[in-house]
């Protein structure tokens, strides 16, 4: 019979790290989530990045979805389902998205495959699939949020007077508050694109893939701003820089993977001073080929072909998906270790590649949900601040 959690003895000769790192994320989790020590030293201890995670169709045909989840480390990672239950959502009546991952929290976007006068509106979860718990978030649409006790934070998109910008305008919410407010930072830039492809948090900011530009906010000051993408700031053909994927590293440095036809490139955005990209990785796909050996045996035909490496992306896919630990590198159905430089095919360990829209960085913790603090509305209609509140919820009462 298992132990309970509250019971679990251990040696005290063992040191709390290797206890709460090494020993206990082995462990099935419902063994641990009552065990209070063990839940907020692991937040700490474990590492920022042993996993990526992604919320998708289980196939191309099915309307269910599932957690993805890979690590090259599996004994420090564990979600005890992949299902979805847990939000307490029609599973078979919407579809899923992950927005955001932070120190073990997941936000997650709910919406309705009804379309009609009576659709309901989507709803965002902060939820965490090691134990089980979700929680939605009142009012709002599409937001991102930071750890802590969490702060969601969206860039919006309005029409500027001139017309090549566009003004990005931040709203936020606090779970101290409860509410949605507008801030007063903005910000005016010509971007192509406004809507992101990615959104990553790292050190007290948060960054906004946006193709060619990225856009970022520090939530600490409130202030934001905007740096070309690597491959923009050299002057190099967009086309060719087309697959790329930002990620947050271990000591908080944002990492942009990109991928052309001659290989691969890793930047560091270095944040000190002038915002400006440092060349920390690359390799060319004749060498990963020949390191990778077997992994690459899908394109044996075409390694044997004049000019296969320029065709290589194109032909396969090769989409930059995340960086877990700052070591190894996803690139779809293979996973590229920048140390070793070797390569191993995991296409059947993940599900549906096809239809994933976002991949993030993900740790198990056990950490319990922030509570949020949510406001007596007067009239259904909260006021805010001076810019106002973005959200407008009815009372429970009424």
């Amino acid at each position: 019979m298992a132990m309970k959690a509250s019971r679990l003895m251990v040696n005290e000769d063992i040191p709390d790290e290797a206890i709460c790192y090494n020993i206990f994320p082995c462990l099935p989790f419902k063994l641990l989530t009552g065990n209070t020590k063990f839940a907020s030293i692991q937040a700490t201890l474990c590492p920022s990045s042993p996993a990526l995670i992604n919320i998708g169709r289980l196939d191309e045909e099915s309307s269910r979805y599932s957690l993805d989840v890979l690590s090259s480390t599996p004994n420090i990672v564990g979600v005890p389902s992949s299902r979805l239950e847990f939000l307490g959502c029609p599973i078979n009546k919407g579809h899923f998205r992950l927005l955001a991952s932070s120190n073990g929290l997941l936000c997650i976007c709910y919406t309705s495959f009804h379309i009609g006068p009576l659709t309901p509106p989507p709803i965002i979860f902060i939820a965490n699939p090691a134990t089980q718990q979700a929680q939605p978030i009142p009012g709002a649409p599409q937001h991102l949020f930071k750890n802590g006790k969490f702060m969601i934070v969206q860039a919006q998109p309005f029409a500027s007077s001139n017309d090549t910008l566009t003004k990005f305008c931040f709203v936020t919410f606090s779970s101290d508050t409860g509410r949605w407010v507008m801030s007063d930072t903005f910000i005016n830039k010509n971007i192509k694109q406004v809507r992101p492809n990615k959104v990553v948090y790292a050190s007290g900011i948060l960054y906004w893939d946006c193709q060619e530009d990225l856009l970022w906010y520090d939530i600490t000051r409130g202030i934001t701003g905007s740096t070309k993408m690597p491959w923009k700031v050299q002057e190099s053909n967009s086309e060719e820089w087309e697959r790329h994927t930002i990620d947050a590293s271990n000591n908080g440095m944002l990492m942009c993977t990109t991928i052309d036809k001659n290989g691969l490139a890793m930047h560091q955005l270095v944040t000190i001073g002038d915002h400006y990209w440092e060349l920390k990785h690359q390799k060319g796909w004749k060498d990963i080929v020949e390191m990778g050996g077997e992994a690459f045996q899908f394109c044996y035909s075409m390694k044997l072909r004049n000019g296969w490496q320029s065709k290589f992306c194109e032909r396969w896919f090769v989409q930059p998906l995340g960086l877990e630990s700052e070591r190894w590198i996803y690139l779809g159905i293979l996973r590229y270790d920048i140390a070793t430089g070797k390569v191993d095919n995991i296409g059947k360990e993940w599900g549906n590649l096809w239809g994933m829209y976002c991949v993030f960085g993900y740790r198990n913790s056990m950490a319990a949900l922030p509570p949020i603090n949510v406001p007596i509305l007067q009239d259904g209609i909260y006021d805010g601040k001076s810019r106002g509140c973005v959200c407008a919820i009815k009372d429970n009462k009424e």
